[in-house]
């Protein structure tokens, strides 16, 4: 389907070639100006005037070369690069329905927006970390692993502060990874969230995790009743406490790049103590790489918009190792 073009003229090109040949004029004079030294004069200010208004003139007469939107979309898409850079497999530019397009402003927006969107993802590969696995780093090897869990995360101020001190809640995509080990649990930071950093909430970020295994631990074990469930629960009750223990949870930080600001990847291993029943001290260890699945997860995991604040379901415990 196309639409017409309200500023088509016939004649467009004699309009733009008397527009361009008063812009050359207008950018011989300040030209010469410039190499007179009169930059600060009135007439060197009369030439710039001159030359921007007939260089706009000229631009604007590409919008009535076309009959219909769809031409002229075509004309623009194909006349004027998308930046990307020069990288390895390409870009990924997305597909734009010219039939959809009803104006010719609808089409200078969407040009612009897929140079955007572009722009943006050549600048955050210029940002992104190698992909690999740090040296001795097991978890988040494996896409297909069944003790891999990754969802968005919003907690609450309650969550990271049951004790009833004020503050603000943090948004997060939540990767988690059970291994021989413990549980490997990284916090990616989200740029479109309004709440506190996750570097900054690392330490009840840490806190909050541990407490609701410990909580979810005490529901599998409650589940059980009757003799034979005390039994078990006597039976299970040490190896659980060994499987929960504090040292077992490993945590770690990613941050996405940021192309508009220029923020490099980070991933990072936050070592943290356990005192006092809650983590504190961290220490961050910078990776130069980072894994395929960390660092891929925000684009595989759309938030659950269906479930209650965004939440999906949280850390999962296995069997006892």
């Amino acid at each position: 389907m196309t639409h017409v073009n309200p500023h088509y003229s016939p004649d467009w090109e004699t309009v733009h070639d008397r527009h361009a040949l008063e812009r050359d004029r207008a950018a011989a004079e300040r030209d010469r100006l410039i190499a007179e030294g009169a930059t600060g004069t009135d007439e060197y200010r009369r030439a710039s005037a001159e030359f921007e208004r007939h260089q706009q003139a000229c631009l604007a007469r590409f919008r009535t070369r076309h009959a219909t939107v769809q031409e002229y979309a075509a004309w623009l898409f194909d006349s004027f690069s998308v930046d990307g850079g020069d990288w390895e497999g390409g870009i990924p530019v997305p597909v734009i329905d010219f039939a959809e397009l009803r104006t010719i402003e609808a089409a200078d927006a969407a040009w612009s927006r897929v140079q955007r969107i572009v722009s943006e993802s050549a600048a955050e590969r210029r940002l992104s970390l190698p992909v690999g696995q740090p040296e001795g780093l097991r978890a988040f090897a494996d896409p297909a692993s069944p003790t891999l869990n990754r969802y968005w995360r919003e907690f609450s101020p309650s969550a990271l502060y049951p004790t009833g001190r004020t503050g603000a809640g943090t948004s997060t995509l939540v990767t988690t990874d059970e291994q021989a080990d413990g549980w490997h649990v990284c916090f990616m930071h989200d740029w479109a969230s309004v709440g506190v950093s996750v570097t900054n909430a690392i330490e009840r970020l840490a806190t909050a995790i541990y407490r609701e295994a410990c909580a979810l631990a005490e529901q599998q074990a409650a589940a059980s009743s009757g003799i034979r469930g005390w039994l078990e629960r006597r039976r299970t009750a040490r190896a659980r406490a060994a499987m929960l223990a504090p040292d077992r949870f490993h945590f770690y930080q990613h941050i996405p790049p940021r192309g508009e600001t220029g923020l490099q990847e980070q991933f990072d291993r936050v070592a943290l103590e356990f005192r006092d029943g809650r983590y504190r001290a961290p220490e961050w260890a910078a990776s130069g790489i980072i894994p395929a699945l960390v660092q891929s997860a925000r684009f595989d995991c759309a938030l659950d918009t269906a479930a209650p604040g965004g939440v999906r379901p949280q850390l999962a415990l296995t069997h006892d190792r």
